[in-house]
């Protein structure tokens, strides 16, 4: 893409306003949009960090769901530990403690960051579409670009044609006429000498 254009791709970007687009990256028409090799690395950077986002968030969600394990088997050994001895239960109780507390921590953190991944993998794919829409545009303008000039060109080359298909039609009728005269003229054993000669 030669050069951005930016209130286009404000315009895309009011135009999706309140509807649901596909991420991009994951759809298949995307990427036919884009022969291999052309695309820009403006959108191959945009689309990694759609990729990012993806991968972060199904990080989260793994990360998630083993910290809530952990967290429940370390609930599990604290009221299990209840019986033991108050001198080791003290000491392991504080160590199993601070890891809960270590593990409500990220819960906590990890579920925000989720919360806010949806919106910014939104952001994302939008940005990526108002791009892609802008180069594809472009892309398409240039095409008519080009088209109108092949059809000019073709149109060109058939009014060339028709002439000398015309310029083909005369000179092949003013032959056979002066073929016809001469035969006319000079008698049927003049002319074979011409055949044999030009055969």
């Amino acid at each position: 893409m030669k050069r951005r254009d930016y209130e286009f791709e404000t315009e895309v970007r009011e135009a999706l306003k309140g509807k649901k687009v596909p991420i991009l990256v994951l759809d298949s028409r995307w990427h036919t949009l884009f022969p291999k090799g052309e695309k820009p690395a403006e959108i191959q950077n945009l689309e990694d960090r759609v990729n990012e986002l993806l991968k972060r968030q199904g990080f989260l969600v793994n990360d998630l769901k083993d910290l809530k394990k952990t967290k429940k088997k370390l609930m599990e050994g604290i009221v299990a530990g209840m019986g033991e001895r108050e001198a080791i239960r003290d000491k392991k109780s504080k160590n199993q403690q601070r890891l809960l507390l270590e593990i409500k921590e990220r819960i906590q953190e990890e579920s925000d960051e989720l919360m806010d991944l949806p919106r910014e993998i939104k952001r994302a794919n939008e940005e990526l579409l108002a791009v892609g829409a802008s180069y594809c545009f472009e892309r398409l303008a240039n095409g008519d670009e080009q088209l109108e000039e092949l059809n000019q060109e073709i149109n060109e080359m058939r009014e060339t044609l028709k002439e000398k298909v015309g310029y083909k039609a005369d000179l092949e009728e003013s032959m056979d006429s002066a073929y016809s005269l001469m035969h006319g003229l000079l008698g049927h054993d003049v002319m074979n000498l011409y055949d044999n000669r030009k055969g």
